[in-house]
């Protein structure tokens, strides 16, 4: 069966959207930006409402709006819709008429909670794929004891990092010496920890699993860190060998810097783009895999800093620069390569092609012009970069917070949103929705299981299972305004099937 909705008047009258009878499809209309239905109309709430399929029909729900959703002139919270009923998203809002449309008959699709709320045992598994390749890349919670597979290309992988941990830590002593390489190292690392763990805890309601972000840091501080010390160490001997040393240095800080270190870096960032796709789902995966990329090559290189620091100035050379890259500047290569990770996340985001290509490149370009001017500003005196750090990289970086605080903020909606079908279906609870969208309800959900190794393994299963839930429904959503396609819908009955599989164990 198919469902119409029609526009019945006002600027957009005739406008329609269909939704189709199968398992997990869904409509939400709203004001917000993150609604497969968009309403410019003052008295329609940013997550209005939604209509969701199930086996009796088309389903209408509110979602608590300001202005309340009426049928037939009768302000409803659930209602079966039926043919030629009106809908009105608020009082005097706009109005779309319902029409169903019989479609040939076809074996159910497989929906493993059509009679949730309590089946006496864990639903059937879905039929197989008709083809051996139809599973390739997708998440598979059966093979998910979270921790990455093994394999021979993993196995490469971590015996070329060990190769290159090895080539950096032998060109540093070497040019450091032990002490000064340990003083540097213990400097530079035991704060990058603290501001991973901004990272992680920004980063709460879907949070990565370990190998991709295992994965991030390596690439920055050994990969990216080795290549863009070759090629700058090669840009930097012609420049100095052409325009002598001071005019080199300069012109390697502003030309070469920012140019490879920013591709080493971003180049990582869409590797896991790649790689781990699964766990690349928004804009804030962007940032966090990126922000994690250059923590490690900041590390990498403030030992270096420091190291020189401490054999030219002792303690006092070191508390100086601690000083200036440590707490007043850590955050400027996060800031610049976040620039395309951001870019990253809207590819994943969007179904326009154009954008996927461009927004990536946009980001990289952003990342190079953040780091060339950081660079500038520091090759004049110490009055002019700090001008320019307080003037104008200061309020950069707090604009950054600001937009990051707000995405992760919008994560919470989308889930709220989305989520609302599963607890009318009765897979979870709201006080359940409740923890998952609530910082401090997880971590205490989660510790208050501490001395139940078991539980407190599950809980934390089920927070990632319901969050990617969540943003599973909402690729779809906007995969169906976008009339596209998205992996995402696969995953949701393998999602359901593992949030029902762990709600007894937490």
């Amino acid at each position: 069966m198919l469902l119409h909705l029609t526009v019945q008047a006002g600027s957009a009258a005739g406008v329609r959207r269909s939704l189709e009878q199968t398992a997990n499809a869904r409509l939400t209309l709203g004001r917000s930006a993150e609604c497969a239905w968009q309403f410019d109309a003052p008295m329609v709430s940013g997550q209005h409402a939604f209509v969701h399929a199930e086996d009796d029909g088309f389903y209408l729900t509110d979602q608590n709006s300001t202005n309340g959703t009426l049928v037939n002139g009768v302000r409803i919270q659930r209602v079966h819709l039926r043919a030629s009923d009106v809908i009105q998203l608020g009082y005097n809002g706009p109005q779309l008429r319902v029409e169903l449309e019989r479609t040939q008959a076809a074996p159910a699709p497989f929906d493993a909670f059509a009679t949730v709320p309590a089946p006496p045992q864990a639903p059937p598994l879905a039929p197989a794929p008709p083809s051996a390749f139809a599973n390739v890349g997708l998440y598979d919670p059966d093979k998910d004891a979270g921790k990455a597979p093994r394999s021979i290309g993993l196995g490469c992988a971590a015996l070329f990092g060990g190769l290159l941990a090895f080539l950096v830590l032998v060109l540093t002593v070497s040019s450091l010496g032990i002490i000064p390489s340990f003083i540097g190292a213990l400097t530079a690392f035991i704060p990058a920890v603290a501001y991973l763990l901004i990272f992680l805890w920004l980063d709460r309601y879907d949070p990565e699993p370990f190998a991709p972000l295992a994965f991030a840091f390596a690439w920055g501080s050994l990969f990216a860190i080795f290549v863009s010390g070759i090629f700058n160490s090669v840009f930097g001997s012609a420049a100095i060998s052409a325009l002598g040393s001071s005019t080199g240095d300069t012109l390697t800080g502003i030309i070469s810097a920012p140019f490879i270190e920013e591709a080493t870096k971003g180049l990582g960032v869409l590797v896991i783009w790649a790689v781990f796709r699964k766990d690349f789902d928004s804009v804030v995966d962007g940032i966090v895999y990126a922000g994690v990329v250059a923590l490690g090559f900041a590390a990498v290189e403030n030992v270096d800093y420091y190291g020189r620091a401490f054999t030219e100035g002792s303690f006092a050379g070191l508390f100086s620069t601690f000083i200036l890259r440590g707490v007043l500047s850590p955050f400027s290569h996060v800031l610049f390569t976040s620039m395309t990770g951001i870019g990253c996340g809207i590819a994943r985001e969007t179904h326009n092609a154009a954008v996927k290509w461009f927004a990536p490149l946009a980001g990289y370009l952003g990342a190079m012009f953040l780091h060339a001017l950081w660079n500038t500003l520091a090759s004049f005196s110490s009055q002019v970069f700090f001008t320019g750090y307080f003037i104008f990289q200061m309020p950069l970086f707090l604009a950054f917070m600001g937009l990051l605080v707000y995405l992760v903020r919008r994560e919470g909606r989308i889930l709220r949103m989305t989520l609302a079908t599963e607890v009318q279906r009765g897979l979870i609870t709201q006080q359940q929705l409740d923890t998952v969208v609530s910082v401090f309800r997880r971590s205490g959900w989660v510790w208050s299981s501490l001395g139940n190794a078991t539980q407190m393994n599950a809980r934390r299963q089920f927070l990632r299972a319901v969050a990617k839930l969540g943003l599973c429904y909402w690729h779809v959503d906007r995969a169906v305004a976008a009339q596209s396609q998205t992996t995402s819908f696969t995953l949701i009955p393998k999602l359901q099937a593992e949030v029902f599989g762990l709600r007894d164990q937490i």
